[in-house]
């Protein structure tokens, strides 16, 4: 999904600046990593991507397909830097989009958790200043794009890099509907959580993700845009190589902060999923508000379905600039698919996912 705020985040791709967090990736993290293609399937998985994309030069990204816990296929493909023709490793690091959100809710139900706040919330309770119009958004309705907050005004004159001056002008957009009542998907609800976040915790947004979150579910790597020591060089290039690494630049601002920037490779998406299995994370109120769906099939940060059988899918898409990445959790027959792109594909990544899926599943390919 772009970004609903698209005119904020090119106001930060233009703004210089920016904030270092802590939590940058060890020092032995750009290690190689070997691709696994695991047995008929993992071969029949790595088939199936040499078969898309073909009209713009073949699939350009990285797969991961994992059933009960087990990698099948963890690959890159294509072309990280054209220039000097490097080829996208297994253990690629990718900015998540939009999938990212699903961070930020955890983020808060964590605070939760810790008696910091309650996600029914008024939002004036956290930001006191809040127009009164605003007494009826509370955080949930943040989460699950209820808000009724406009996101298609364009910010003139607001530094994107000062949070208080953002929120002061998100806060201040018309109401375009009550809350609650109507779906609307919002990247400037996700900014405001940021800062929830960080007022509410104390600490930076990025620290508070990657040392309650990240660092706990085993993710040793992940952190976020702007990070010391991301090694940008495992960044693939957008275009197909031939692009920036990051649409916004590569210092987060608050026009990404909160609702996209999270970075990680393929393999730490496996790891987040079986964090969340179990309770290392999150204990079971927390993923019951967190799996929960409302309007539109979104919980907060996910949209939740079943398919045919009956089994519970999670989800969530991404997409910025020439990046786009798609993230799917099937619950009962335990497959996780994550797929991440240096290129806007003409397929969508969530049939791609499916086919993925299929395959995992029977060892045959969709029909």
């Amino acid at each position: 999904m772009r970004l609903s705020m698209a005119v904020i985040g090119l106001v930060a791709a233009l703004c210089g600046g920016g904030v270092a967090v802590l939590g940058a990736p060890p020092a032995d993290s750009g290690d190689a990593v070997d691709p696994v293609v695991a047995g008929a399937i993992g071969q029949q998985l790595d088939a199936h991507l040499k078969t898309i994309e073909l009209k713009k030069g073949g699939f350009s990204g990285s797969a991961l397909v994992a059933k009960e816990g087990r990698v099948l296929l963890l690959k890159g493909y294509g072309t990280a830097d054209a220039k000097s023709r490097r080829p996208i490793p297994a253990n690629a690091l990718w900015d998540w989009a939009s999938v990212s959100k699903q961070f930020t809710a955890a983020a808060v139900l964590k605070l939760q958790m810790q008696k910091k706040l309650r996600i029914d919330d008024s939002i004036r309770k956290i930001f006191p200043g809040a127009p009164r119009n605003k007494a009826g958004v509370t955080l949930r309705h943040l989460l699950n794009h209820t808000s009724g907050l406009s996101s298609r005004v364009e910010p003139r004159g607001v530094d994107m890099f000062d949070r208080d001056a953002v929120v002061k002008f998100i806060l201040a957009l018309p109401l375009e509907s009550r809350p609650g009542k109507k779906w609307e998907y919002s990247n400037a609800a996700y900014f405001l959580l940021a800062a929830v976040v960080e007022k509410v915790s104390g600490r930076r947004f990025e620290q508070y993700v990657i040392e309650e979150l990240f660092r706990p579910a085993g993710m040793k790597e992940a952190c976020f845009i702007g990070s010391p020591g991301l090694d940008l060089e495992r960044v693939p290039r957008q275009s197909r190589g031939t692009g920036a690494h990051f649409a916004y630049g590569e210092r987060l601002s608050w026009g990404y902060r909160g609702s996209g920037g999270a970075v990680a490779p393929l393999a730490e998406m496996l790891q987040w999923d079986r964090a969340l299995r179990g309770e290392e994370i999150l204990d079971a109120g927390a993923k019951a508000e967190f799996y929960r769906p409302g309007l539109n099939d979104y919980a907060l940060g996910w949209f939740v379905r079943q398919d045919r059988g009956g089994d519970v899918r999670y989800e969530h898409g991404g997409a910025v600039g020439d990046t786009a990445t798609f993230y799917l959790r099937i619950m009962k027959a335990d497959i996780v698919v994550a797929l991440a792109y240096n290129t806007q594909p003409d397929l969508h990544p969530q049939f791609t996912a499916e086919a993925l899926v299929q395959i995992a599943r029977t060892g045959q390919p969709l029909r």
